[in-house]
């Protein structure tokens, strides 16, 4: 199953600073809001961006399909993601792909 999403860099960080770190704590665990960059520039809202659009990615190519925003949980997401599915007994092999421009992010998700 293949999952890709498309986000606007721009868009994302609008949201965050209408919702600042209640945005962050609806999607994002407590991990991955570590891995964010301490600094709110431009890398933290790409970085962002890429977690948003992976997870949105990966909800489209998880076969089931009832996943939530931290049911996927993804570590290391600029260099070699490693993606955990909590809702899951089995093991799915989940490949990740990113595009990351100066105002969008692209995603692809490949689950094995």
């Amino acid at each position: 199953m293949i999952g890709i999403d498309i986000v606007e860099v721009n868009r994302i960080k609008n949201m965050f600073q209408r919702h600042e770190s209640l945005f962050l704590e609806k999607i994002l665990d407590a991990q991955e809001i570590h891995e964010l960059p301490a600094d709110r520039n431009r890398y933290f809202f790409r970085r962002l961006s890429c977690y948003i659009a992976s997870k949105e990615a990966i909800y489209k190519a998880y076969p089931d399909g009832d996943l939530g925003w931290k049911d996927i949980v993804i570590r290391n997401i600029t260099e070699t993601p490693v993606i955990y599915i909590k809702k899951s007994d089995e093991t799915k092999k989940i490949k990740l792909a990113l595009t990351i421009s100066r105002d969008m992010v692209i995603s692809q998700a490949m689950i094995i």
